[in-house]
């Protein structure tokens, strides 16, 4: 069963009706949610995450470096999603890159 649609979940703009979302809406660190959608289409397309983020940086004036500090907290938060199209060896190798287990 989906969501209980409530009148605030709706926009009306340009006469048109849209239904919002706000399940997963919170107020963080916007590159947290920009290295997360890189991640995501990272799993499918290389070209088309390294796109999406030099664009976002471009317009944004964000540099790369502040978004990928995020690299192995999202790769940890996602990892424990537990979610079956992630590839678990390709988060653990973010992890390790950013930050080594010392031996």
């Amino acid at each position: 069963m989906g969501a209980f649609l409530q009148l605030f979940n709706l926009i009306k703009a340009n006469n048109q009706v849209v239904v919002i979302d706000w399940v997963d809406s919170s107020s963080g660190d916007i590159r947290a949610d920009i290295y997360r959608t890189y991640l995501l289409y990272s799993q499918y397309s290389f070209e088309f995450a390294e796109m999406y983020l030099r664009i976002y940086c471009d317009k944004s004036g964000l540099l790369r470096d502040e978004v990928f500090q995020w690299a192995p907290i999202i790769a940890v938060a996602r990892l424990s999603e537990s979610v079956s199209s992630e590839n678990s060896d390709r988060l653990m190798e973010i992890i390790n890159k950013y930050c080594p287990l010392i031996e």
